[in-house]
């Protein structure tokens, strides 16, 4: 043993010794809940790789941070392979192979080994063979996405992952650089078949050109095959290979899954994890399919901003959002340049990995219960898309967030998802959208008849709905700041508004402010309702998400509830104590799981990229309705049979401390 070696060894806290597998057998990915990702974008000029690598590290990690599985670099987006391929191009130089030294010791530890593969975007495989690129709109080649026209998965992506199937053994692939890394190719090939699908001879190059939309989502089409053809290739190679693309069938790719990838996973933004996992986390779980997301364990844009280390307690928080939707977790942090591992990272890993285990019981797998339904308006951000897989959903996300802050239980749902499925929810929320699907707005407006409750959010949401809400005429405004009032407060929104005449059965619930004083009432409707059928709808007339996203108020959260409330659906859980609480509703095994929050914290400011402390949040009252007095209510992880009253076919129980996630269990 090296000193090198040695005092790695040390630094890890422990020395090598040889160890029974912690796992009784490997999982599969569909079973994992815990995992860590290691990735490198390897660079050519690499020189040394697995200098400081040693099986003796590998283990020690697995011994100590006992992840189901781990993600390992083999190709990242330059498009070099840290492995010795036989196919592609890879590091200049090895000392040894450190894939085969990752699968002997993953293999002897029973956890699962996956690679971090860069799909679409190949920089080596472009400037190596710019024939395989595509071509952008101003006619240059780029240097980075390859051509769906191109032989790049018959040449080197689909031989690669046999490669890895077959020469290393690895359990899958999580393959990066897909969906988001789609631009829209002009090349000639791709001009040929746009004409022949078409019919159309001139090719739209703007948002502004006639047919722009319609291009876009052909560049859709080209990628969805592009991803059938690599899966269904390296599935018929090894019926046991998982594969997933990143993002595929997400917030970003807002579509039903019909490709035979085996798992969805997405990494999350590392500014804000703890809102933006709560959004991501809503978008996969009803997509029926396991799922994972990947929290980053630093802070980095890119840009300026100097790349920090997250800590342990910032990476609990945004680790609960995910679990709290019943999806597994797993939190990034690179390699050394040499393929080595941080030795400091075993520690802070293993104190995450036993927070998350803690909970794994109360929360992987879980189904979400229905009780607010958010609708992704996929179709209207679609048609106004510039661009193939990435969609400007702040507004989407900051509607959620209000919701979220009212301490509701919010499941994100796509318009394939909630079809069919609208009766289930209570309540059911149309965020900003300029379009909707003829079919589903007949469904729609089926379910208010039926009994159900619709709240429309914003100035041209509100049009879509122009019958069922009672108005008369309208027209929108021009945005200027109008004040509200919620909760006996006025406050500010910079916003258009749909500016309406009622017909005699819709009532107003509130009206706009010119000004910060009561004594400045407009004749403008800022909310109304009107009973459809059974049910009621209600609308909110200014864009409170795009408001809620730029200056967020608690006015705004207010005004929310406040309409909400008039919808008049019986909550099936309250909480009260503070608004600094995110809450899950869930079953898991017969068993209701009410998971609790802490969103409190510098997460939601851009300029700390790294906190450290969140307040714990006391004397929470939460109010349960069943059917049934429960036999028990647990406070878990920690075991803790709570004291609570029964009345009127609803629990009370008082938590007089919330750390950052805990779970009531309800025992029938």
């Amino acid at each position: 043993m090296n000193k090198i070696t040695l005092s790695i060894l040390i630094l890890f806290g422990l020395i090598y010794q040889p160890v029974q597998a912690q796992n009784p057998e490997k999982l599969r990915r569909s079973d994992c809940f815990f995992g860590v990702h290691f990735d490198l974008h390897a660079s050519e000029d690499i020189t040394d790789a697995g200098r400081t690598l040693t099986p003796e590290m590998v283990d020690t990690f697995l011994t100590k941070v006992r992840p189901d599985f781990i993600q390992i670099d083999c190709k990242g987006h330059p498009g070099i392979t840290s492995y010795p391929t036989k196919v592609g191009y890879h590091v200049k130089g090895f000392q040894k192979d450190p894939l085969k030294l990752w699968r002997e010791v993953t293999e002897k530890n029973k956890v699962a080994l996956f690679m971090h593969y860069s799909g679409v975007w190949d920089g080596k495989a472009c400037t190596e063979h710019p024939d395989w690129a595509i071509v952008k709109a101003n006619g240059e080649k780029s240097t980075q996405k390859t051509s769906f026209f191109s032989p790049y998965l018959d040449q080197l992506m689909i031989p690669q992952l046999k490669e890895l199937s077959g020469e290393y053994h690895v359990d899958g692939a999580w393959v990066d650089g897909e969906c988001w890394a789609v631009e829209p190719d002009y090349s000639e090939k791709a001009i040929q078949e746009w004409t022949r699908r078409t019919g159309f001879t001139t090719v739209p190059k703007t948002k502004n050109d006639p047919n722009y939309a319609e291009y876009i989502e052909y560049n859709r089409s080209l990628f969805r095959d592009h991803m059938r053809k690599y899966i269904n290739a390296i599935h018929e190679f090894d019926p046991n290979f998982q594969i997933t693309s990143n993002w595929a069938y997400s917030s970003l790719m807002p579509e039903k899954v019909e490709i035979n990838v085996d798992f969805l996973s997405g990494d999350v933004t590392p500014q804000n994890g703890v809102f933006r996992s709560a959004f991501e986390a809503r978008c996969l779980a009803p997509q029926g399919k396991p799922w994972d997301l990947m929290a980053w364990g630093f802070s980095w844009n890119g840009a300026k901003m100097p790349m920090s280390d997250k800590s342990i307690i910032q990476l609990k928080q945004e680790a609960a959002e995910i679990m709290a939707m019943g999806g597994g977790v797993q939190f990034y942090f690179q390699q050394n340049r040499d393929l080595s591992l941080k030795p400091w990272l075993a520690g802070k890993l293993s104190e995450i990995g036993n927070f998350c285990r803690e909970r794994q019981t109360y929360c992987h797998k879980a189904i979400a219960v229905p009780q607010v339904a958010l609708l992704y308006p996929t179709k209207s951000y679609l048609k106004n898309s510039s661009s193939a897989y990435s969609f400007p959903t702040d507004n989407l996300q900051a509607t959620l967030y209000a919701l979220l802050d009212n301490q509701l239980s919010v499941e994100v749902m796509m318009e394939h998802n909630l079809s069919g499925k609208m009766s289930r929810y209570p309540v059911i929320v149309i965020p900003e959208c300029d379009y909707i699907d003829p079919a589903l707005l007949i469904e729609l407006h089926e379910y208010a008849q039926n009994g159900g409750n619709l709240l429309i959010i914003g100035a041209e949401t509100s049009g879509i709905f122009a019958r069922e809400l009672g108005i008369q005429s309208a027209n929108t405004t021009d945005e200027k700041t109008w004040f509200i009032s919620a909760a006996n407060r006025l406050g500010g929104v910079s916003s258009k508004i749909r500016s309406v005449e009622l017909g005699s059965d819709s009532k107003v619930i509130s009206s706009f402010y010119n000004s910060n004083d009561y004594r400045d009432q407009s004749k403008t409707v800022a909310s109304s309702i009107r009973q459809v059928g059974k049910g009621k709808i209600a609308a909110i007339y200014f864009n409170a998400g795009t408001a809620y996203s730029q200056y967020k108020t608690p006015i705004i959260r207010d005004f929310i509830a406040e309409t909400l409330a008039r919808l008049s659906p019986e909550k099936m859980i309250e909480v009260t104590g503070s608004h600094l609480v995110h809450v899950a509703v869930n079953k898991l095994k017969g068993k209701i799981m009410i998971n609790l929050i802490n969103v409190a914290g510098e997460h939601t400011n851009q300029a700390a990229i790294a906190y450290d402390e969140i307040p714990p949040i006391t004397d929470l009252t939460v109010t349960i309705k069943s059917a049934a007095k429960p036999a028990k209510i647990i406070l878990q992880p920690e075991g803790k049979e709570m004291q609570f009253s029964w009345s009127n076919g609803k629990s009370s129980v008082l938590i007089p401390k919330l750390g950052i996630h805990s779970i009531l269990e309800i025992v029938k």
